[in-house]
């Protein structure tokens, strides 16, 4: 006979298997829309010529606006990013009532407030699907035995927030690496087995849907030759160039110490958005209709800083843009950043925060070559590091952020690289006061109304 822990390990097993299939196929739907989203978005603004047609963008995205506001009037839940309201789950302060009601509404209010442009990602969105998904099937399995479902019902919901960060960027070992870093935050082997099935099956149908070929298909260039072109998820990412040298370490660490600071002061600059539109009384469509018009003239003049963000590293890595533009969009893309998750739309902060580091490291390169430091052949290799430490800066997960970097690039010989930058940034955010971004979202959340449950205007 099979002792209870034993059967326990099983049940999670197949259990995980199934959370992760089905995570798969809703986070898979989710990304061919939004990537959809960023082929016709630009053809769309460009239509946007004439002032009858600026007039009819306004009214849309009014209607739009509208409608967001409309759904999180509906379920709270819809605002944010999810992960907040997931690290909130886990530790028995709020919960998942109706886990298909909030995963149908929240996926639809997603496509249209990311379509339509606002600088927020998909990732932490992704993670909430999957949780909702893992809820859901503990309450079929589990309806007649509580005690089941309270003990395993966390490990699915767990496993199902793993695998939907597996999914988004099939990257199944950073999605179960996410479960134990940031939302568990310990280990055990029950977590391990729930994470792991749901994170690879995730990833293996989101391959299925999206052909047999890796969406992270590598291709080596040769050392120190120009970088060959790689397509990553929607990045068009560049592959490294052999094994980081040893004298670049302390490059390295100057980059860490960049993102650190400029990753402490983003972080509070998040909070302070939310703050901002508090504190202004802007509530209900209003709030979202500020980013959503904003969108108009960005899409017209530097469509680049809208949506995700993953077309723009597209552009940072196959073309030389100059500094100055470099800067702008680093700027822009911070400040709407802030602007579009300031009023607790739906969507996540990886993609941006991602992308972000991804301009810093561009810009430190850029610099960097200027000064006769390296090569021009090395700034592929500095947007990814920027990536990495901005990542760890902001989210405070360094060993998330670095092996998700491997994993979408592919490249393993960079670990160490990867390690020090990260830890670098982890640290001088820390200095700086910086505070795990989810955590503090939570606490904010605890201690103060959400905007989104005030009535609208």
């Amino acid at each position: 006979m099979l002792s209870t822990r034993r059967l326990l390990r099983v049940r999670l097993f197949f259990e995980g298997t199934i959370v992760g299939i089905f995570t798969g196929a809703v986070v898979a739907t989710l990304r061919f829309l939004l990537d959809e989203a960023d082929i016709y978005r630009p053809i769309i603004f460009a239509y946007v010529d004439s002032l009858g047609r600026i007039f009819l963008a306004i009214g849309l995205m009014i209607l739009l606006a509208t409608i967001l506001a409309k759904a999180i009037d509906f379920d709270a839940q819809v605002g944010g990013s999810g992960i907040p309201q997931l690290k909130g789950i886990l530790q028995s302060r709020a919960q998942m009532v109706k886990p298909l009601r909030l995963l149908a509404v929240k996926f639809f209010a997603t496509v249209l407030g990311i379509g339509a442009g606002l600088s927020l990602g998909r990732a932490g969105i992704s993670v909430q699907f999957g949780a909702a998904v893992g809820n859901f099937f503990t309450k079929i399995i589990y309806a007649k035995n509580k005690h089941h479902e309270s003990v395993e019902g966390n490990f699915l919901l767990t496993a199902g927030a793993g695998a939907g960060l597996a999914a988004i960027f099939t990257a199944p070992l950073a999605g179960v690496i996410f479960c134990i870093e940031e939302l568990r935050k310990r280990f055990s082997q029950e977590i391990l087995i729930a994470a792991v099935t749901a994170a690879i099956s995730a990833s293996f149908v989101v391959k299925i849907i999206f052909g047999v070929r890796p969406v992270f298909e590598t291709i080596t260039a040769k050392p120190l030759s120009i970088p060959s072109v790689m397509t990553i998820l929607d990045f068009e990412m560049v592959a490294a160039i052999s094994a980081t040298p040893l004298k670049f370490t302390a490059l390295f660490i100057l980059l860490g110490i960049i993102c650190g600071v400029v990753g402490a002061y983003f972080s509070k600059a998040l909070i302070f958005a939310l703050d901002v539109y508090d504190r202004l009384k802007i509530f209900g469509w209003k709030r979202f209709a500020i980013p959503l018009l904003l969108a108009i003239p960005l899409g017209i003049k530097l469509p680049q800083v809208l949506g995700c963000g993953n077309v723009l590293v597209d552009e940072i890595l196959i073309t030389h843009l100059s500094l100055s533009l470099l800067i702008i969009l680093l700027a822009g893309k911070i400040l709407y950043t802030l602007i579009s998750f300031g009023t607790n739309a739906p969507g996540g902060l990886f993609l941006p925060v991602l992308v972000i580091g991804a301009l810093i490291g561009n810009v430190f390169a850029r610099i960097g070559n200027a000064l006769h430091f390296f090569t021009a052949d090395w700034t592929t290799l500095f947007i990814i590091f920027g990536m990495a430490a901005f990542f760890a800066a902001v989210v405070k997960a360094p060993v998330t952020g670095s092996i998700l970097i491997l994993e979408l690039t592919g490249q393993f010989s960079h670990l160490v690289g990867l390690i020090v930058v990260s830890s670098a940034a982890f640290l001088i955010s820390d200095l700086c006061g910086g505070e795990p971004i989810f955590s503090a979202l939570l606490e904010r959340t605890q201690n103060k109304k959400l905007p989104s449950e005030s009535k609208s205007n």
